[in-house]
């Protein structure tokens, strides 16, 4: 049986390196969350124009210039003419959006989002 005197709960080190984990865990969650947050906006504006264009047979201009007028009134900068993808086959048009966002953590130290987000128009009625 163990003596109740050396029974002692967590250390004064143990406090310290937890509250710092917790403090670098909130930390990268709050420089993240924005980046997140317009990738969540940016997939749902391909996903309504892809809706909105499925009875059109829009081109590749005309999908460019919807995306990035509901860029700009949702306010998302860092999504460029560059970043836009677009291809047509026969009875399918593939756009979307394919960037990625490169957050600095700490020092030489970043975070890198990857988005690729494509939705497919059926042309063929």
């Amino acid at each position: 049986m163990i003596a109740r005197n050396k029974q002692r709960g967590a250390t004064f080190v143990f406090w310290v390196f937890f509250a710092a984990l917790i403090g670098f865990l909130l930390m990268l969650g709050i420089k993240l969350f924005p980046v997140y947050y317009k990738g969540f906006a940016t997939e749902k504006i391909i996903e309504d124009l892809a809706l909105e264009m499925s009875s059109k047979k829009p081109n590749k201009k005309q999908l460019w210039e919807s995306i990035d007028k509901r860029l700009n009134i949702n306010s998302i900068s860092g999504v460029k003419k560059e970043h836009f993808v677009y291809s047509k086959e026969k009875d399918t048009i593939e756009f979307g959006l394919d960037y990625e966002v490169r957050v600095p953590v700490i020092l030489n130290l970043d975070a890198i989002a990857k988005f690729d987000q494509r939705q497919t128009i059926t042309t063929k009625k």
